[in-house]
Order: structure tokens, then sequence, then C-alpha cells
């Protein structure tokens, strides 16, 4: 594994962590007047970022494989994250909605709120713009900070360590918001290493994301 590839991922995750708690800390005092999923320079770095992390990938001098990179069966992983896409959030819906009753100081929808279609129009390029968003995420936490090291690592230790860090960035939702960031990404991580894939948790991740709109809008419109 290269120093330059260590480097990189270092400040990579240290500047999305940054970015990303700080973003949350913000939307509890501040409502963006759009959709912060549909501006330009929002899509336009998150573009450059799945680059440079294509490019920390193939700076690491692991195997593709271990990266996911390769899926041996692309059609059964698409499948199945269509499968955990659709039911994770369905899992999660009730017990979210009795928190969100009985302990709502428990749970926060301030990102919800910022990224929620606002018109019918919007439904379309928001669900486009997550798909970029769940690329660049599982690229990072999936592929390159858990691919890269199992040659390395006490893999299930280091599991547990990147989904405690995944939920730690999403505090400011509150700490049934953090929980339930920590087991997704214990069961994506999970797949991926069952798997071999990136493919199935982008799909799985994307999906799950969507879901949470729809989810949200019925509720909203009932």
């Amino acid at each position: 594994m290269s120093t330059l590839f260590l480097l990189g991922l270092a400040i990579f995750l240290g500047f999305f962590a940054f970015a990303t708690y700080r973003t949350n800390q913000l939307l509890q005092t501040w409502e963006p007047e759009e959709n912060l999923l549909l501006a330009p320079a929002e899509n336009l770095a998150r573009l450059v970022f799945i680059a440079l992390l294509i490019g920390l990938g193939l700076l690491s001098g692991e195997d593709p494989r271990l990266l996911g990179w390769h899926p041996q069966h692309p059609w059964q992983d698409m499948a199945l994250g269509l499968a955990l896409g659709v039911g994770m959030p369905l899992v999660l819906f009730y017990p979210s909605r009795w928190i969100e009753t009985h302990h709502p100081q428990w749970y926060s929808d301030v990102v919800l709120r910022s990224i929620r279609p606002r018109n019918q129009r919007e439904w379309p390029w928001v669900v486009l713009a997550l798909l970029p968003v769940a690329i660049m995420e599982e690229l990072l936490f999936r592929s390159l900070l858990l691919g890269a090291f199992i040659p390395h690592v006490n893999i299930f230790y280091f599991v547990i360590g990147i989904s405690v860090l995944f939920g730690l960035l999403h505090l400011p939702q509150g700490e049934w918001g953090v929980i339930g960031v920590i087991l997704v990404s214990v069961i994506l991580s999970l797949v991926f290493l069952w798997r071999e894939s990136v493919l199935v948790v982008i799909v799985a991740h994307w999906l799950m994301n969507v879901m949470q709109l729809v989810l949200d809008a019925t509720l909203r419109y009932n």
C-alpha cells in the first residue's frame, strides 16, 4: 500500500468528515433557499471527488477485486442491492416513527428537509442527484477504507470502527440518526465483504436514500 495513497486518503477523509459535520451543524439554524442536492457547484464537486477517489484506488496498489471493482456477478449484486435498498428503510420505518413520536429529541430531520423535493418537477432530478452521493460515500467508506485494508487489519474491528465513524458524522441528526447509520453501515460493510462488490452497496445506498424520501413524502401527503 503506497504512502501517497494513505496520505491522500487521510486528507480526503478529514475533509469529508469536516464538511459533512459542519453542514449538518449549519442546517440546525439555516434553512437553504434551494434544494442542496440540486446546487450545480455541489454536484460538480461530487463528480470531482469521485474521480479523485478512483485515482486514489489506483494509487493504492491493492488488488481491484479487494476494492470491489470487479464484481463476479453484477446482475445478482444489483438485485441484492435493490432488495436491501428497499427493505432496510421499511424495516427501520416503524421504529423511526415510534421514536419521532415518543422521543422527538432523539432524532432531527434537518438533512432530510434540505434535500426533499419541493415540487413534482424536482423529484427525478433529486433521485438522479442522490446517485453520485451514494457512489462517493461507498467508494470512500467501503471500497477504499474497507477493501484496501482487508489484508492489513482485523476486519471485524475495522468494520465496527468505520461504521461508528460514519455514524458520528451524522450526530447533528440526533442519537437515533447515529444509531441507524451505524447499523446500516455495518450491514453494507458485511455485504461488501461477502460479495466483493462495490456495485451492490452503491445500489443499496442509493435506493435507501430514495426510499427515505418516498416514505417521508407519503407521511406528509397523507
